[in-house]
This record gives C-alpha cells, structure tokens and sequence, in this order.
C-alpha cells in the first residue's frame, strides 16, 4: 500500500491547528487567571481591543472548519488589535507576533489547496 505523500498544504493547516489551539488555551488561560473586568464600563479604546481579541479568537476556532475565513477573521481582528492597543512597534513583542501566525498559515494552507486543485 502506497503511502500519501505529506503536502505543504497539510503542514501548514496542521500547523496553524495547534498554534492556534495553544494560543487560544493560552488566552483564555489569562482570562481566568486576571479575571475579565466588564467591558462595558472600559474606555473605547479598551472596548475596542476587546472585540479585536474576540474576533482573532474566533478565526483561531474558525479556522478549523474554514481555514481562508477563519485565517481572515483571525488577521483582521490581530490588526485591530495592535492598531489600538499597541500603536507603537516598540511595544510589539514575540506573543502578539505569534497571535498572528496560525491567520497566516490557514490563509496559506487555503491558497496552497486552491492551487493545487
């Protein structure tokens, strides 16, 4: 029996899976471990980036069964995000960075499939 040959596409999907698997336990982690203050009683700017979180979290799940929607959802919620809670690239550190990771690679796990078919 012949076996099938591994396909970046897979890889990447496989990848993006389990980062985005880690980082979302990881986060809701925090959230259990600081508490979740009412967001209705923050700032905008807070209000904000608490949907911007919400949203990378839901492209992280997403993307399992949606991996090009998921990967969107996920990139655009990280860009909201560091355009307002960290403004500045000085501020920018590894796990902010990783946040948006698992978003690139399902979008390129769906562009690799897509062109392969």
């Amino acid at each position: 029996m012949k076996s099938k040959p591994i396909l970046p596409a897979t890889i990447c999907r496989w990848v993006a899976r389990i980062m985005g698997t880690l980082l979302v336990l990881a986060l809701v982690v925090l959230a259990i471990g600081e508490g979740v203050p009412n967001v209705f009683t923050q700032p905008a700017r807070v209000q904000i980036g608490f949907l911007a979180l919400g949203l990378l979290l839901a492209g992280l799940v997403g993307g399992w069964r949606w991996e090009l929607l998921g990967g969107i959802i996920s990139l655009a919620g990280w860009c909201t995000f560091v355009a307002v809670e960290v403004g500045s690239l000085h501020r920018l550190n590894l796990f902010l960075t990783l946040l948006a990771l698992p978003g690139v690679f399902f979008i390129v796990s769906a562009g690799l499939r897509r062109w392969r078919a």
